[in-house]
């Protein structure tokens, strides 16, 4: 067992105590420690009920957890009957700073989160998106469909239409500018 995954650590204290190290702005630390004060009482976790106690629109919410997610802080798992929140990665120092998805295959990526084999025509379109779309902003893209529980290329690439036409770009995602005013 992790020393984080102890009965006795106090998450929360963690990472007050951690946040210069971590780099987490206002509102990702916010957001973390919602999801860690979730998981410890075992109260599902939606992205209503994160906007709901935070006051953060649906988009923004969701630009804020894609950016914990391509920092490897939060994992988004998705079953048949819930969705789970994990900040394991947040308290693994070496996972924390490690940006080890970016350098892996896309196929991998897709496939990890997928839960599954891509199929020759995911397959595809995930090289199709690889020659004309950065990198980082199809796996961001891979993480809103996760958050959303719409795991599908379809979807993702609607998203990554959208992101196109409003000029969001992998660093103003991972700088959490994007969508602001």
């Amino acid at each position: 067992m992790k020393w984080f995954e102890q009965n006795y650590t106090n998450h929360r204290d963690w990472i007050l105590d951690h946040l210069e190290y971590l780099g987490l702005d206002e509102k990702e630390t916010v957001i973390v420690l919602l999801i860690d004060f979730f998981n410890e009482h075992q109260i599902e976790i939606t992205m209503d009920a994160l906007c709901r106690k935070t006051g953060m629109t649906q988009q923004l919410m969701n630009q804020e957890i894609s950016v914990l997610c391509s920092r490897k802080y939060l994992e988004i798992r998705a079953s048949s009957s819930r969705t789970s929140y994990h900040l394991d990665g947040m308290f693994n120092a070496n996972i924390a700073r490690d940006r080890e998805i970016m350098d892996s295959s896309l196929f991998d990526v897709f496939e990890s989160e997928f839960g599954r084999p891509l199929s020759q025509l995911e397959m595809q379109k995930i090289s199709d998106w690889n020659r004309s779309v950065d990198r980082r902003l199809i796996v961001y893209a891979l993480r809103e469909a996760s958050a959303y529980q719409k795991l599908s290329t379809t979807y993702i690439e609607r998203i990554l239409k959208e992101w196109q036409l409003k000029g969001y770009t992998a660093e103003l995602i991972e700088a959490g500018k994007a969508g602001r005013k």
